[in-house]
């Protein structure tokens, strides 16, 4: 009887098993490996018609014009932002000049009968050689009216790019205004060099009463300097409120008027003409 054949089965059992051992060692053994990361693109779609083409350009537009209009409005947020603030900087500035402007019309109002009453003592004591001072007309003063305006908040607007976000009428208003306050403010100056000139004059002689007829014409045109710088920024004050309304009680035209120094007389011509002519060496 011939010798039966091995059955196949537990072979093939043995066989699987070993393969099975197998893997799952040379997964043991080899490393983790990281699956790539996923690269993303704008789809790269190819333009077969012009359809598609014009589609294209229109979307990278769009695109376009929404990051530029963002852009813009951010800026226009920002730029409305500084003109605020300049606006609130400058109505601050307005509010002190309008102080100090009424300040200086008091002090136009009370310095001005004093100079007037030193020209009227010269004059006086032109026809009154010798008169004590209990007779004068007036008494002589020199009173410095130093007044300077403010305008850092202004300088401070120009030098920003904000004005160029305002109203032009807006912007030639504010320039306007500052540029009469600096009128007033240096005839103010002019005003104060004119007061030292006059008393370090006056102050060259011990007794005013005996002051001789090329004194008195001298001192008298020193004194009608500071009275004109005086009218002057009367002048410019009458001006600014006239112009703005928030500038209150500026100089009278009356008061203005008082200060227009008479003509000289006939005989204080010629004395000028004379004291002014050149020393001729012939005679």
């Amino acid at each position: 009887m011939p010798d039966r054949a091995e059955p196949e089965i537990p072979q093939r059992l043995a066989d699987s098993l070993e393969s099975a051992v197998l893997a799952v060692a040379e997964s043991l053994s080899t490393p983790d490996i990281s699956p790539p990361m996923l690269d993303v693109h704008a789809p790269h779609e190819v333009l077969h018609t012009w359809k598609d083409f014009f589609i294209h350009i229109a979307t990278i537009v769009i695109g376009l014009l929404i990051a530029v209009g963002l852009e813009q409005t951010v800026e226009y947020f920002h730029h409305r932002q500084q003109v605020a603030e300049i606006r609130r900087s400058l109505a601050e500035e307005r509010r002190l000049n309008e102080v100090i402007f009424t300040s200086a019309c008091n002090e136009f109002r009370r310095y001005a009968p004093i100079l007037l009453g030193s020209m009227q003592t010269l004059t006086y004591l032109r026809t009154h050689p010798d008169a004590p001072p209990s007779q004068w007309p007036g008494r002589f003063s020199f009173y410095m009216l130093t007044i300077r305006f403010q305008d850092s908040a202004w300088k401070t607007a120009l030098q920003s790019a904000a004005l160029v976000y305002m109203p032009r009428a807006e912007v030639r208003t504010y320039s306007d205004v500052y540029a009469r306050l600096a009128e007033v403010s240096d005839e103010s100056v002019a005003e104060l060099h004119a007061v030292i000139r006059a008393k370090s004059f006056m102050l060259q002689m011990t007794d005013p009463s005996t002051i001789n007829s090329e004194q008195s014409i001298q001192a008298y045109t020193l004194v009608s300097e500071v009275v004109t710088s005086l009218y002057l920024m009367g002048i410019g004050e009458r001006n600014i409120a006239r112009l703005y309304t928030d500038f209150h009680r500026p100089p009278t035209d009356m008061e203005l008027y008082a200060l227009i120094p008479p003509l000289p007389a006939k005989q204080d011509i010629e004395a000028v003409r004379e004291i002014a002519a050149p020393v001729n060496p012939e005679k």
